[in-house]
């Protein structure tokens, strides 16, 4: 069954919207219940949502590195059993251990020593023995030949496609292989920053591309999983190996351009509503699931952690049997709140006009903490509501800085073509376009024109104003409490350029 909604059909109820299906009523007055629908609007039938099948042979998951084996240390569970193998958990400084690769907001390149010493230890371990150069590049070929492989399939391969079941409950066996890409990623940017150190620009750009083929194929699946782990291979692909060969001066016009073109292809925002719209799709049949499977409901409240969207659950062990008494209809009322919340989340960018909106992620965050104070903050239906929805605002913080870097990252090619064809950075952005790059993206956080200072030594500072929309003339905060961590809420998102 499809649910649909349309903004005329919302009536508001003390502090939440219920999107009206029809005149039938809950147990609990004045909460409505999604029924049959009577006008057309949006669909959110789980089943439109899920990416087309494509043809085995063009598709890059169904390469033998990716197959779902069963788990020989815990029966029941499909595991990549030959991906596992191919990233070699069992080295002791294996790619997840390497020293950080690098970091474009801070101006950081790879320590290219520490990795090299990394990779020449590994090698002894796997082989036993020294490695008869001192190539790091030829070293990590030997340690992870997969990577080859799969570059190939990504080149010759124009689909990414994970098969998987599309059940209600989320696909456990498919969300392993999601995860486990960060490793993947990790693995191809090292590679690649080993190719650009041995004067490779071309090999590097083939494992870049490789990567961005992985992630197009998670930006499709509609599970928010999906893009945050989409999201942290973007990253790592920006922080170590594109910044780098940028600094590096690697890339030559056409290398250049087709990066440009890879990088165009990301649009996070629309994969933001994308997601969200799926966490709706799995959200209504698994509420409904917990009217008849209520020992699971106690499960919910003795498993999750607190956070500043939760209430805190009484101590006491009676507790575990409250579930069993409470009423359909405070259920359907934890449904409906949690619906309603992330259908009001979807609001909070607009793709087509690229635009982010902070404030309305910033007024929903006050108006939970402000609930949680209220005189019937502990009452059922609301310690369920409380439970039923997550930290959005932190979503929508990661897929909007991860959009500013690739809009960076799109400018900063056009500005190395820029200074490959005139020998020094342009003075402004506006000498770029047609020559450069098609047209100039516009900050997501104000829709005006990105931040550019050339700078006397002959390098630019590229920067968004960031969440707080304000410019802090391109000053990167950090966390009070963490001080080597960037504090993405304050200050801008820099790029700075060499």
């Amino acid at each position: 069954m499809a649910f649909v909604f349309q903004p005329q059909n919302v009536v508001a109820n003390r502090d939440v919207l219920f999107y009206r299906t029809d005149q039938r009523h809950t147990s609990v007055p004045g909460v409505l219940i999604f029924d049959q629908p009577k006008a057309k609007g949006e669909s959110f039938d789980f089943n439109r949502l899920i990416p087309p099948p494509v043809p085995d042979d063009q598709n890059l998951a169904m390469i033998p590195l990716f197959k779902l084996e069963p788990d020989p240390k815990n029966k029941g569970n499909l595991v990549p059993l030959a991906l596992q193998r191919a990233l070699r958990d069992d080295l002791p400084g294996n790619n997840l251990n390497i020293p950080h690769s690098g970091n474009w907001q801070e101006g950081r390149l790879p320590d290219m020593e520490k990795i090299r010493k990394v990779v020449a230890t590994d090698y002894f371990e796997a082989f036993q023995t020294a490695s008869p150069s001192n190539d790091a590049l030829a070293q990590f070929d030997a340690l992870y030949p997969f990577i080859a492989d799969l570059r190939m399939a990504s080149a010759s391969r124009p689909y990414c496609r994970f098969p998987h079941d599309y059940p209600p409950q989320p696909p456990y066996d498919f969300l392993r292989m999601v995860t486990v890409q960060i490793q993947i990623a990790k693995t191809l940017n090292l590679h690649a920053v080993l190719a650009l150190d041995a004067h490779k620009p071309d090999l590097a750009l083939e494992d870049i591309k490789a990567n961005f083929k992985l992630i197009a194929g998670l930006r499709q699946e509609p599970f928010l999983v999906s893009g945050l782990v989409a999201i942290g291979m973007t990253a790592i692909n920006g922080k170590g190996a594109i910044y780098d060969g940028l600094v590096r001066h690697s890339w030559d016009d056409a290398q250049l351009a087709d990066l440009q073109n890879e990088l165009a292809k990301a649009d996070f925002l629309s994969d933001y509503q994308h997601v969200l719209r799926g966490e709706v799709g799995i959200a209504i049949p698994s509420y409904d699931n917990l009217k008849s499977n209520r020992p699971r409901l106690a499960d919910v409240f003795k498993t999750h952690d607190e956070n500043k969207y939760q209430h805190p659950k009484p101590k006491s062990e009676s507790w575990n049997y409250f579930p069993n008494l409470w009423a359909d209809g405070w259920l359907d009322l934890w449904k409906v709140r949690a619906v309603n919340f992330e259908l009001n989340a979807v609001s909070f960018v607009d793709p087509k006009a690229r635009l982010v909106f902070p404030i309305k992620v910033d007024e929903v965050a006050s108006a939970i903490e402000q609930r949680q104070h209220r005189w019937d903050a502990y009452a059922p239906w609301n310690i369920l509501s409380g439970a039923a929805v997550g930290p959005i605002d932190n979503a929508v913080l990661q897929f909007s800085e991860i959009q500013v870097w690739i809009d960076e990252a799109r400018i900063a090619c056009a500005l190395e073509r820029y200074r490959l064809a005139h020998g020094a950075y342009p003075e402004s952005l506006d000498a770029l376009a047609p020559a450069s790059i098609d047209e100039l993206p516009r900050d997501i956080m104000n829709c005006q024109p990105y931040h550019y200072q050339f700078r006397p030594d002959g390098t630019y500072l590229l920067y968004s104003v960031g969440w707080n929309q304000t410019d802090d003339r391109g000053k990167v905060v950090y966390k009070k409490d963490a001080p080597m961590q960037i504090d993405y809420k304050g200050g801008d998102w820099v790029w700075p350029g060499h």
